[in-house]
C-alpha cells in the first residue's frame, strides 16, 4: 500500500470520493434527524481520514496512514467514553491532521506543471478541509469557553456553519464571537479563506496560461 505508486486515474477516484464524503459531511449531515447525525458524523470523517491518504504522493502515504489512524482512534475513543480531555485530544488531533493534509495539497498543486482535473479535485478538496480544519478550532474553544459564541446549541453543525460564513466572509451576524480569542480566531479564518481562494485561483489560472502558451507555440 505504501510503495505502491498510485496512477493518475486512482488519484483522481481517490480525490472524487474525498469531494464527495467531505461534501456529504458539511451540506447533507446537518439535514439528518439529531439522533442519528453524530455516528453519521463520526463515521465520515474516519473514511475521509483515511481517504485522504489516496489523495498525496507514495512517500508521504506511510505519514498520512499513521496519522489517519490516530485520528481514527482519538475520534471514536472520545465520543465512546465521553471525557473531556479525551474530546480535546480527538479535536487537536484533527486539527493537525487536516492542516497536514491541507498543506501537502497545495504543495502538491503548486508543483504540478499543468491544470488537470486532480488539481481541481485537491484545490476543492483543500479549501474544504481547510473549513474543516477550523471547525474543529471553533469546537475547540467553544468547548474551553462556552460564551466564546453566541451559539444556541453546541452542536457540530453549529460549528460548521458558523466557520464557513465567517471563510466565505459572509457574515450573517447571527452567531457571533463574544471574546477577543473568539474575534482573533475568526479574523484568522476570514483571512484565510480569502488568502486561499486568491492565492490558489492565481496559481491556477497561471498554470492554465502557460499551459495554453506551450500549445500554441
Amino acid at each position: 500500500m505504501f510503495n505502491k505508486k498510485l496512477s493518475n486515474s486512482e488519484v483522481k477516484l481517490g480525490n472524487i470520493l474525498l469531494l464527495v464524503f467531505i461534501f456529504t459531511l458539511i451540506f447533507l449531515i446537518p439535514l439528518l434527524p439529531e439522533t442519528i447525525r453524530q455516528r453519521v458524523n463520526m463515521s465520515l470523517f474516519s473514511i475521509i481520514f483515511f481517504l485522504s491518504i489516496f489523495t498525496l504522493k507514495e512517500k508521504e502515504r506511510r505519514v498520512i496512514f499513521f496519522g489517519a489512524l490516530v485520528a481514527f482512534i482519538t475520534e471514536w475513543i472520545a465520543e465512546i467514553f465521553d471525557f473531556t480531555f479525551l474530546t480535546y485530544l480527538s479535536k487537536i488531533v484533527n486539527v493537525i491532521f487536516f492542516q497536514y493534509i491541507v498543506v501537502r495539497l497545495i504543495f502538491q498543486i503548486a508543483h504540478r506543471k499543468k491544470v488537470d482535473a486532480n488539481v481541481i479535485l485537491s484545490s476543492v478538496n483543500s479549501y474544504l478541509l481547510l473549513g474543516l480544519m477550523f471547525t474543529m478550532m471553533v469546537a475547540i474553544l467553544q468547548l474551553y469557553d462556552s460564551n466564546a459564541y453566541g451559539f444556541s446549541t453546541n452542536s457540530f453543525r453549529e460549528f460548521l456553519y458558523f466557520t464557513f460564513v465567517t471563510m466565505s466572509t459572509l457574515g450573517y451576524g447571527d452567531i457571533t464571537p463574544n471574546t477577543p480569542i473568539a474575534k482573533s480566531l475568526s479574523i484568522l479564518i476570514s483571512v484565510s479563506g480569502q488568502l486561499y481562494i486568491a492565492i490558489i485561483i492565481a496559481m491556477l489560472v497561471g498554470k492554465f496560461a502557460s499551459t495554453l502558451s506551450n500549445k500554441t507555440e
